[in-house]
């Protein structure tokens, strides 16, 4: 059977191959089939009990699903129960919620309904102000900016009384800070530089709620701090006018949307920022634009513009104020006392301070919270309609309302008493504020006496802390307040002293003792007033001077009695009885007068035990007035202390010291100062040595190399020098640029800057600022110069030439005449009509030609050297004609063949004398022997010289003084500045009379020529029409004065009540009605004239009243030759008259004077020839009325009045006026004026011959001259 498969079976026959394979399957399916058929017959009997048990199944199924349906019958029966049992609680749980918070919701709105209830009255009360606090803050937006705090309150309560009186209703508590200001946002602007104080928060409203760009006034720079800060996050851009491309960062600004600060602009507005300032944009395809130029520049409305300028007092078109708002940010002396107590506060008790602040923060965090919450609250009850307690939010806010609002309570009440402590304990330092606030001011009006003495306020700042922070301590807070006062008064005068001139350091001690003392009211309104306005304190230019009721001593003048009685009548107070007791003690009171010292004496009857100091000081005066700078240097010692008047030595190592590598140091000089000696050697000692040091003297094209050297030291660590920044005006705002831009880490700390300068306006004032100023002066006195003389001439040079003892005695000559000349000048125009300003090298050109002539010539050219010095050197500066015969009259005494003899006198005084020869040590020897200060005999003065020049110097002291008062009222009077300026001009208006009326003119007024030069000797002409010619003209000029001074007069009347503008040249002339001073406008159209207004006043109407003597009465006996405009017509019509009566030429004619013994009121006739004059006064010496002729001075008598003087024409050739001195006339004191054609300043007139029995340079050296007016 193996073989039968159909595998091999195919290999034989393939249908046997299926045959085999049917065989095959049917033999498997047998074996199967037997197989199954068991199996299927026990399914059958399988499947059948199947069948029987799913029956059985079913069956119970059917049962099961019975008990099922009975069982979820219950289940829905028990959930149905369940679920109603569920909403019941659910409901009563609601219902307890909803009246859990029914109660708070009533008792949360209860506790706000109180708040709100206040809020609500608050708010009403503040609606029905609206209007009116509105009005005002637009109104103080739109005007008040540039005034001061105190003018500011002012015209606000002045608007708050006329919306009363319309009708509106102000809150009577009103600020501006309240209406329009957010808390946080001004403590934002706090933090980012702008003062607490309230002008300055006010000033911030204006910058930032202002429609027009702002203009800020911002001498201090602190709102240019505060907007650069404002700014850092908006990407500010910063610009100046003077910048070339400073249109470009403005176009980029507007642009982009950025703020554009421009600053440091002067009055003047670039016209290219007009369409900025107007605000000039217009749509185009529906983007804004503005034209910038040439160009449309897309505008954001996110760009703003601010503006500002460091000048203090600008004056700025109406055209420019109606397109900005000018702020006026000058710090205020409250608002710096403010900020200096907490920089005390800071340093002395950070942790008041500190804690001030963060009381502040928490209180302003606490009220921020309860606005948000009372907020949130009224959002969702607005919010929950009437499902108002399904708000659970809304309970919970108004629980954490109620607790945050008891809080807040407690915080406040806590915060109030806290508030309380602090500030009293802050209270106690004001006091060092307040001195440092005073003394701020005092140093900031020291720009006004000098463009150079400018300090800005964060050095001033700086300097206050640094004594903060280095004066000695103390436990005791009350010692401490003490250090603190003497520390900062002390540094801060020995500080700014070593940047003033000599002649300004007394002062600024005064400036300060006055400031302190006036402020606690030692020193009262009236009695500064009487300071600086002396008689005319208490009495206007309205009245004439007069002397009524009781008569003064004899020795007594009419101007002391008038001050005396202003002292005792309108000061008051202590000098109650002072007339009297001057009457009653006449011995007394007279010797005090006459005492030189009467500054340092007891004053009789008890008086000094009476006044204060500064009312001695005003004593001392109105006696001796050439007094008044010692009696000033006595006060301020007394009050403030020696040191006050004992300014500290120059210390240029102190100066050093005290400065940083990005200060520079600044040497203020004088004429003839050079400093940089000093500071070759203090390089050499104590800086990187004389090499490092670069000297660069500054002029055209120098500015470059300057910028070069500058670079170059500021990473090398080497000091650069820059002389006379003042000749380099064009490159200062350069250097101002470098400056500015300097960063202090870039730069090497051993580098320093210093600088040279004569005072000038054009130095940058931030570099003046910011740097350390010292000033540089020759040597005072003539001891000073001479040593200095001396010390700068060599050995080699004193022993050089081989005329040694001729050598050596004109060379002290030589450096003795340079000493007196220069010192002459103190002595004012009695010492030199012009103060030439003579330099050392003038010194040692005249050494070297006296060598030269001494070792050329054979003897002593003693012509040739004065002619050299005198007319060359020196006079070679000299441009008064005056000055040159005085020069030559001063070397004389000294270039002359006497010198040679050791005797020899170089002064009236036996002390002075050229030393015996021997070696430059012995010269120097003997100089140092010669006293400190020199009597004027030394300069060829008589001694009342000494008091001209003391005259002088407390003359320009006051003045000085004056110059940087503010606009005030006098002291005591009550009355407003207007008040008084109105009154005063309405009452000198009504005593100017009107022009002159000819048609009254006196027949021999006016002299007609009937007929002409040149017809013949018939021709009739009248001689004296050349006087009536020169009569008519002064009548036209004094008729324009008239017309000038009543028409001004009318105008600022009418400024003051504003029925006109205030111009510039009316408050000019406000101001200098408020000191008694006479109006440049009233000046420019007058006469030359020193007098103050009440003494102008008087004299101008005495001159009228003479000329209307004239008019009508015809020519005078004697003519009141002051009382002319052109006195010098006057003369020249004297002289035509006489040519014309004689038939002489006029230019072969000169004057004989003759001075007579008659007063004017004795003259009884006219002089045949020439004419008589009166008026005159004689200065440098006295008149011997008996004698005719001139004589010394008595002690104390300045001027002498001359007698009637008779000038009459002769022939020039026929003048024998040898023996007599040709004194000058001028028209004022000053002497000095504009050189006219003829070769003579124009306040000369002309030449009187004097008699004298002295030679005439005695009387040349005495500066002996004749006035036509003084100056009182």
């Amino acid at each position: 059977m193996e073989d039968f498969n159909p595998q091999k079976v195919s290999t034989v026959s393939k249908a046997a191959t299926s045959l085999c394979m049917w065989v095959k399957a049917m033999d498997t399916y047998a074996k199967v089939a037997r197989n199954i058929e068991p199996k299927k017959e026990r399914l059958r009997g399988a499947e059948a009990s199947l069948k029987a048990a799913e029956d059985k199944l079913a069956q119970k199924q059917a049962e099961l699903k019975e008990v099922q349906d009975r069982v979820a019958a219950l289940l829905r029966q028990y959930e149905e129960s369940k679920a109603k049992s569920e909403k019941l609680q659910r409901d009563m749980e609601d219902a307890r919620v909803k009246l859990d918070r029914a109660q708070k919701l009533v008792a949360g709105l209860g506790n706000e309904a109180v708040r709100w209830e206040k809020s609500a009255t608050e708010l009403e009360e503040a609606m029905s102000n609206l209007i009116g606090n509105i009005i005002l803050s637009a109104g103080m937006i739109a005007y008040l900016g540039p005034f001061t705090a105190s003018y500011r309150q002012s015209i606000l309560q002045r608007w708050g009384g006329k919306c009363t009186e319309w009708g509106l209703k102000v809150d009577p508590n009103y600020t501006l800070e309240k209406t329009l200001a957010d808390p946080a946002e001004v403590r934002e602007w706090n933090i980012k530089g702008l003062p607490a104080d309230q002008l300055s928060i006010e000033n911030g409203i204006f910058v930032t709620r202002g429609r027009r760009w702002p203009l800020m006034i911002d001498p201090q720079g602190q709102a240019n701090k505060w907007i650069k800060n404002t700014g850092k996050t908006q990407n500010i851009q910063v610009i100046r006018l003077s910048e070339p491309n400073f249109l470009r960062s403005l176009e980029n600004g507007i642009r982009m949307g950025n703020p554009v600060l421009l600053e440091n602009v002067e009055e003047i507005l670039d016209p290219a920022i007009e369409p900025v300032l107007q605000k000039q944009t217009f749509k185009k395809g529906g983007q804004v634009l503005l034209r910038l130029g040439d160009t449309d520049v897309p505008y954001s409305p996110n760009f703003r513009f601010y503006i500002t300028t460091k000048m203090a007092n600008p004056h700025y078109l109406p055209e420019v104020c109606i397109k900005v708002t000018i702020i006026n940010f000058t710090v205020t002396q409250k608002g710096l006392e403010d900020q200096l107590l907490i920089e005390v506060v800071n340093h002395e008790r950070p942790d008041l301070e500190e804690k001030r602040n963060d009381l502040v923060v928490s209180i302003s965090n606490d009220k921020a919270t309860l606005a948000n919450l009372e907020q949130e609250i009224l959002r969702l009850i607005a919010e929950a309609g009437d499902n108002i307690l399904e708000s659970e939010t809304l309970i919970n806010t108004l629980d954490e309302s109620k607790k945050t609002s008891e809080t807040v309570g407690e915080r406040m009440k806590v915060a109030e008493v806290t508030a309380k402590e602090i500030n009293d304990a802050r209270e106690s330092y004001r006091s060092v504020a307040l001195r440092g606030s005073l003394l701020y001011f005092v140093i900031a009006d020291l720009a006004l006496i000098d463009p150079m003495y400018q300090y800005s306020l964060d050095y001033f700042v700086g300097l206050f802390n640094q004594r903060l922070a280095k004066s000695q301590k103390s436990d005791v807070i009350e010692g401490r307040l003490s250090i603190l006062l003497t520390d900062i008064t002390t540094k801060f005068y020995e500080n700014i002293c070593r940047g003033l001139f000599e002649r300004h350091k007394l002062l600024y001690s005064f400036l300060n003792a006055v400031s302190i003392f006036r402020k606690n009211e030692r020193i009262q309104p009236i009695e500064w007033m009487f300071f600086l306005r002396g008689v005319e304190a208490g009495r206007d230019a309205s009245r004439p001077g007069s002397n009524e009721g009781e008569a003064p001593p004899e020795w007594v003048d009419s101007t002391l009695w008038q001050k005396l009685k202003v002292l005792e009548e309108t000061v008051g107070g202590s000098f109650g009885g002072l007339s009297a007791s001057v009457s009653a003690n006449s011995a007394d009171w007279q010797a005090y007068r006459d005492n030189d010292n009467l500054h340092k004496i007891p004053m009789p009857d008890g008086f000094s035990d009476k006044l204060t100091p500064f009312q001695q000081l005003l004593l001392v005066k109105s006696f001796r007035e050439e007094n008044l700078l010692f009696a000033v240097r006595n006060f301020v010692a007394a009050e403030l202390g020696k040191e006050f008047v004992e300014p500290p030595p120059f210390d240029l190592l102190g100066a050093y010291q005290d400065s940083k590598n990005i200060s520079p140091i600044i040497f203020v000089l004088s004429p003839g100062a050079d400093p940089i000696g000093y500071l070759l050697k203090l390089a050499k000692e104590n800086g990187p040595g004389e090499e490092r040091l670069h000297i660069l003297s500054l002029g055209q094209g120098q500015g470059v190399k300057a910028e070069r050297l500058i670079e170059l030291a500021r990473q090398e660590g080497d000091w650069v020098c820059l002389q006379n920044c003042h000749l380099a005006a064009s490159w200062m705002p350069s250097f101002e640029r470098i400056q500015e831009q300097q960063n202090e880490d870039d730069i090497d700390p051993n580098y320093r800057l210093w600088l040279t300068s004569m005072p000038t306006p054009t130095f940058p004032v931030p570099v003046l600022q910011s740097g350390i100023k010292i000033t540089n002066e020759p040597p005072k006195g003539l001891k000073a110069n001479l040593t200095r003389s001396f010390l700068d001439i060599s050995e080699n040079v004193y022993e050089s030439c081989i005329k040694g003892r001729e050598f050596k005695k004109l060379l002290f000559a030589l450096a003795f005449f340079h000493a007196v000349i220069l010192e002459r000048r103190k002595f004012g125009p009695i010492g030199w009509n012009i103060p030439y300003e003579w330099m050392n090298s003038d010194f040692e050109v005249s050494l070297q030609q006296l060598n030269m002539y001494l070792t050329e010539q054979p003897g002593v050219p003693y012509q040739t050297l004065n002619y050299i010095v005198s007319e060359v050197n020196y006079g070679g500066r000299v441009t008064d004609d005056k000055d040159v015969r005085l020069i030559n009259a001063i070397l004389a005494r000294y270039f002359c063949a006497d010198i040679m003899d050791d005797g020899y006198q170089l002064a009236e005084s036996d002390i002075y004398h050229a030393p015996p020869e021997g070696n430059l040590e012995s010269v120097r020897n003997y100089v140092h022997t010669l006293p400190m200060d020199e009597e004027p005999d030394v300069f060829g003065l008589h001694m009342n010289a000494n008091i001209t020049c003391q005259e002088k110097e407390a003359r320009d002291f006051l003045d000085v003084v004056i110059s940087v008062q503010p606009r005030i009222p006098a002291g005591g009077s009550g009355k407003t500045t207007d008040e008084i300026v109105y009154e005063l001009a309405e009452s000198i208006e009504a005593r100017i009379p009107a022009p002159f009326d000819r048609s009254k003119a006196h027949p021999a007024t006016f002299v007609q020529n009937k007929g002409g030069e040149g017809e013949g000797e018939d021709a009739k002409e009248d001689p004296g029409a050349s006087l009536s010619v020169f009569f008519s003209q002064e009548l036209d000029r004094f008729d324009k004065l008239i017309r000038v001074v009543k028409k001004s007069l009318a105008d600022l009347q009418k400024a003051i009540k504003g029925l006109v503008v205030m111009s510039a040249e009316l408050e000019t002339m406000y101001n200098s009605f408020l000191f008694q001073k006479v109006p440049t406008i009233w000046l420019n159209a007058a006469y030359p004239c020193l007098k103050p207004l009440a003494s102008w006043v008087n004299d101008f109407i005495e001159r009228l009243e003479f000329l209307q003597g004239w008019l009508v009465g015809g020519p005078p006996l004697s003519f009141w030759l002051p009382s002319f405009f052109f006195p010098q017509g006057f003369m020249t019509g004297t002289l035509q008259r006489h040519a014309r009566k004689t038939r002489i030429p006029i230019d072969t004619l000169t004057f004989r004077t003759e001075v007579s013994t008659l007063k004017a009121a004795d003259i009884t006739e006219a002089p045949e020839r020439g004419v008589n004059i009166h008026g005159l006064f004689l200065q440098g010496a006295g008149w011997d009325v008996a004698g005719r002729k001139l004589c010394e001075s008595a002690k104390g008598q300045l001027f002498v009045p001359m007698p009637v003087i008779w000038i009459d024409p002769v022939d020039i050739d026929k003048l024998d006026n040898k023996k007599d001195y040709r004194c000058p006339l001028y028209k004022t004191s000053t002497r000095a004026g504009t050189l006219s054609t003829t070769g003579h300043s124009t306040n000369f007139v002309l030449f009187f011959d004097l008699h004298t029995d002295k030679e005439s340079d005695h009387w040349i050296r005495r500066g002996v001259a004749l006035l036509c007016q003084l100056d009182d």
